[in-house]
């Protein structure tokens, strides 16, 4: 096997009750394009996806260690503290195959490429942006191929771009000689990042793809082990995002400021249809960051997708995200009638304020309305919403509570806590992070080469964020492993634990709201000795609800270090 597509293990750090963090859903289907338009071209690939098969760090340098092949391609993602132990695999899986290139792809790896190709000597190169034709590239050049497309690549067939491609020169040597550290002389592939003999970084970047029609469908090997463990399908409709939303890596990650990127109606529904007939899925989720596009167009497409569906009588489900502004009546009512089941809305504040310092352009009525419009045909959307960000005050903070009670949207605890405690999280490449780092009044704030730690300007906003973090992480770890966002209460169990679950639901909120007016009062001062003892106190009393509403879980040990 001369080509590995690796998904990795993906080591949790339970303190922060995260899975993915970095990545929108579009790159759940990454690898699976790559080995697509590998394989159309002829190379052969395999995929091995050590994460959906559970399999420990371990057990995936076992499995490679096996293999013969000559360059890995890895799709990194962020894992929170976690992240080294899967360099330290990959270190380990480098010395056990010294000729090997090893490349990573992917939201992590795109923002970090120069921490990364500084930090791991054995990282030989990284793909920035998107990975299907840098990887096809990359695999040419490796397997000696000729062909390379440097640019803008048309999938199936050659463009005028492509036969004036000069050929690539004879690959200098850089390091040990091996062939993982084998690049282009002369010629850069587009979309790299690779270290030069004399140490340098080089990189000229790659277009984004512009005909979306013209990708074959993702490679879905495993299919039926997510229909085993009852993983929905994802379709990807479309890439990039018209919004640019300040905390947003969605559209640097395409280097572009304002585009998106849709497959046709009927090139989404050729790909739905072949998956319902010949591997009987009726369940599907797409991918895409913004599902409907810009404008009228974009709810136009969405309609023409509904009508081959209700045309052929499809009898599936599905679901998409989008933004408020996009949900409007006809385009909606004629999706649910076609499937559409599930909605998750970027909502993120009911702060005007806080709207604004984010470039949404979306307002807190849009949102309102929205919210409204789909339980009017019948589903209760999913959100994304941010509680505190680095400007947040306890006004902004109040005006989001009060956005989530009159919306009736906290309504179990899985939901509550994650909601009440969600700090916006700061990555690089989003506007946001720029923003922070030339900020010289952020203070206390720690830059790392992916993220940013940082405190609320304002420090009562601070106290009280650190607070009820720890009240609702500590709810976090008490629920039930059986009860998640996903699950009404109901499915937690019986009609018992039903009621158990809406008396801590009612908890979380109360607790919230009486902490809050204990910083608006000032009767909670802001200093570290009151936050700790308060925090305390409050996570005790969630321990004692959660014990006497005699819940199937066991308290684990505290970790009061996150105070």
């Amino acid at each position: 096997m001369s080509i590995v597509l690796l998904e990795p293990p993906r080591p949790q750090n339970h303190s922060r009750f995260e899975d993915v963090v970095n990545a929108p859903l579009s790159a759940c289907l990454f690898t699976g394009y790559i080995a697509s338009v590998l394989r159309e071209h002829k190379i052969k690939t395999e995929i091995v996806n050590a994460h959906l098969y559970d399999w420990s760090i371990e057990q995936t340098i076992t499995h490679l260690s096996q293999k013969s092949f000559q360059l890995l391609c890895v799709h990194t993602v962020y894992s929170w503290e976690k992240t080294q132990d899967i360099f330290d695999m990959l270190s380990i899986l480098s010395s056990m195959n010294s000729t090997a290139h090893i490349n990573l792809y992917g939201y992590y790896p795109t923002f970090a490429c120069k921490n990364i190709l500084e930090s791991f000597p054995f990282i030989n190169s990284v793909t920035v942006g998107e990975p299907e034709f840098t990887t096809l590239d990359l695999a040419k050049h490796i397997l000696g191929k000729k062909g390379i497309t440097s640019g803008n690549f048309t999938s199936r067939k050659s463009t005028k771009e492509d036969k004036n491609t000069p050929p690539l020169s004879p690959p200098s040597q850089v390091g040990d000689g091996g062939v993982g550290n084998f690049f282009p002389a002369e010629t850069n592939i587009t979309g790299l990042a690779f270290k030069d003999a004399n140490g340098n970084i080089v990189f000229n970047p790659r277009s984004p793809i512009q005909n979306m029609d013209q990708l074959p469908y993702p490679d879905r090997q495993d299919i039926d082990l997510y229909k085993k463990k009852g993983i929905v399908t994802y379709i990807q409709g479309s890439r990039g995002c018209y919004g640019h939303c300040t905390f947003c890596y969605l559209n640097p990650f395409y280097k572009q400021e304002n585009q998106w990127r849709g497959r046709s109606a009927k090139n989404i529904f050729d790909e739905i249809l072949k998956l319902y007939t010949e591997r009987s899925i009726e369940d599907f989720y797409f991918s895409d960051a913004n599902f409907f596009g810009p404008g009228k167009p974009g709810k136009e497409r969405a309609v023409t997708l509904a009508e081959l569906i209700l045309a052929h009588d499809l009898n599936i489900r599905f679901g998409f995200e989008c933004r408020a502004n996009d949900i409007e009546e006809y385009s909606i009512s004629r999706l649910v009638i076609a499937g559409l089941t599930n909605v998750f809305i970027g909502l993120e504040s009911g702060d005007p304020a806080s709207l604004n310092r984010f470039k949404k352009h979306t307002t807190v009525d849009e949102n309102k309305q929205a919210i409204q419009l789909l339980r009017d045909y019948g589903i209760e959307p999913t959100f994304g919403f941010i509680m505190f960000e680095p400007n947040s005050t306890l006004e902004s903070v109040r005006n989001n509570f009060v956005f989530l009670q009159e919306m009736g949207i906290m309504t179990n605890p899985a939901v509550t806590a994650h909601l009440l405690h969600h700090r916006q999280t700061i990555f690089e490449g989003t506007p946001d992070y720029q923003s922070m780092i030339h900020d010289s009044a952020c203070q206390g704030a720690a830059f790392t080469n992916y993220e940013i730690f940082y405190k609320i300007k304002d420090p009562k906003a601070e106290a009280f964020s650190t607070v009820i973090s720890h009240v609702c992480r500590t709810a976090l770890s008490l629920l039930p492993k059986t009860f998640t966002c996903e699950n009404n209460a109901s499915n937690a169990g019986n009609a018992g634990n039903e009621s158990s679950l809406n008396t801590i639901n009612t908890a979380l909120t109360t607790i919230f709201e009486k902490t809050l007016c204990g910083f608006e009062t000032k009767r909670i001062p802001d200093n570290p000795d009151a936050i700790r003892d308060t925090s305390q106190m409050l996570a005790h009393e969630v321990e004692t609800i959660f014990a006497n509403n005699q819940l199937p879980v066991t308290i684990p040990e505290r970790n009061d270090d996150h105070v």
